[in-house]
């Protein structure tokens, strides 16, 4: 996807991996999308989060292998204590915890190699560090790049102290910008793809926590909107006494309800699996809908739509294949986020598929849902695609809700009826798949129910909800 095409071809693209914590494991389920498009990079920056995702790129590793990497990798990696000393002078200490781990842990796994960094010659790649001195953005080229920069790049202050590099500090440059666009203009880019994690809510939200990731939102939108006017100004210019300028155009590709923040990750609320799938379903549906002069540049193209209630659980079933020519063991995995918005309620549904013979767990598209009654109870029904050895295959899974207390037991999502057809629309696979008591237990303790609203959220409220789902379309 970053072998670079003659100019004369097509223009020059640039992809911008914006931050996001360790919500950039969605990255990897955009980078699988757009290889699958056929859309080449000649640039590829990063910066805060983004720069693990460029730094796997520049590494030479390929998006499915990247979004394996982010679903085999141990969450406890990204955090090491600092010495005991500096939790002794708590108003003294440069950051909550250090970057040994990352260094040791997080960039082995993930397969981040300075070196083949250093001489990759495939794209440009560039990666933002905020110099403290100049207080400025600076993006380190990759022939130039050391594991201090990458380190420093995705040092966010408070959690993770500056690295001094010869005499300069260095650190995480979301307080400037988490999306450097202008560097991709100096490229020479004429379409600017850019990848974006960080939320952007109309709310104010309360507690010491969520103001700090307002913090962020608030430069890294601002940030943007400032890079936006600099790209209009630069569009007006070049176009002066030319009938044929072309503009840059800039495309963004965006979670429509902003991602779970990273304590979520953390405590398993939302796993790598899922923020890759949630990735993967949002640029399959950007990309077949790609608008073609571009984006407006404006505050709307990040802003995400707000919720008053999510509630978000995951599901996963198992089983072995019945297939004509061959059985084999398969988990079919469903990610849910259940909105209830003022007025109406919307029902995300994310979904991948792991088959024995494959190595690369596949991430579904397009799902389509229906809820109609049975004599069971309501019957759950969901269509989806996925590329099964470069070939569209169809899904249809349906399953039955019998009531909020038996999900809220654990005692539902036991069987999930499973089909699978081929391009040329036959019938290939037809199973039952199940999922274990455990699993079940599992996915109760770790759902989540979160609200914009200054209200407490009990079990009679957790009730509720899984009630408005049950009815969900009917």
């Amino acid at each position: 996807m970053t072998d670079p095409k003659p100019p004369t071809q097509n223009p020059k693209k640039s992809l911008v991996l914006a931050g996001g914590g360790m919500r950039v494991a969605y990255q990897a389920g955009v980078l699988v999308a757009l290889e699958e498009e056929g859309i080449s990079f000649d640039h590829v920056d990063g910066t805060s989060g983004g720069i693990f995702n460029t730094g796997m790129l520049a590494s030479g590793w390929k998006p499915k292998e990247i979004a394996e990497k982010w679903r085999t990798l141990k969450l406890s990696g990204f955090m090491s204590a600092g010495s005991a000393k500096s939790y002794l002078k708590p108003f003294k200490t440069q950051g909550i915890a250090d970057a040994n781990n990352i260094r040791k842990k997080v960039f082995p796994h993930l397969g981040i190699s300075v070196s083949q960094i250093n001489k990759q010659e495939k794209f440009a790649a560039t990666f933002n560090v905020c110099n403290f001195s100049t207080k400025s953005v600076e993006a380190i080229p990759s022939n130039s790049v050391t594991e201090d920069h990458l380190i420093a790049g995705v040092s966010l202050p408070i959690f993770m102290p500056a690295i001094q590099i010869q005499d300069t500090w260095y650190t995480d440059a979301v307080w400037i910008k988490d999306a450097n666009l202008m560097e991709a203009v100096k490229q020479g880019s004429k379409e600017l793809w850019l990848v974006w994690a960080i939320g952007n809510s109309p709310t104010y939200l309360g507690g010491a926590f969520n103001q700090y990731v307002h913090m962020i939102e608030m430069s890294a939108n601002g940030a943007l909107l400032e890079e936006y006017n600099q790209i209009k100004l630069t569009n007006e210019i070049g176009a002066i006494g030319k009938s044929e300028f072309e503009p840059i155009k800039l495309f963004v590709i965006k979670p429509p309800i902003a991602l779970p923040l990273d304590p979520d990750f953390f405590f398993n609320k939302v796993n790598a699996k899922e923020l890759i799938n949630m990735g993967y379903a949002h640029a399959k549906k950007y990309l077949s809908s790609i608008p073609p002069k571009g984006e407006f540049l404006e505050a709307d193209t990040t802003k995400n739509r707000e919720p008053e209630f999510l509630y978000s659980f995951r599901v996963s079933f198992s089983g072995k294949s019945k297939s004509p020519t061959k059985s084999q063991k398969m988990e079919y995995s469903l990610y849910f986020r259940f909105a209830e918005f003022r007025e109406h309620h919307e029902l995300e549904v994310y979904s991948s598929l792991k088959l024995e013979d494959i190595h690369d767990e596949i991430s579904c598209f397009d799902h389509l849902t229906e809820i109609t009654n049975t004599t069971k109870g309501r019957k759950l029904e969901i269509q989806t695609s996925l590329i099964l050895e470069g070939k569209v295959h169809k899904i249809t899974v349906a399953t039955v809700l019998t009531n909020p207390l038996e999900i809220l037991m654990g005692l539902n999502f036991k069987d999930l009826t499973f089909k699978m057809w081929d391009e040329n629309a036959n019938l290939i696979t037809e199973t039952i798949l199940y999922q274990s008591i455990l699993d079940r237990l599992k996915a109760v303790y770790f759902s989540s129910l979160k609200s914009t609203l200054d209200k407490s959220i009990g079990i009679r409220k957790r009730f509720s909800t899984l009630k408005n789902l049950i009815n969900y379309g009917i």
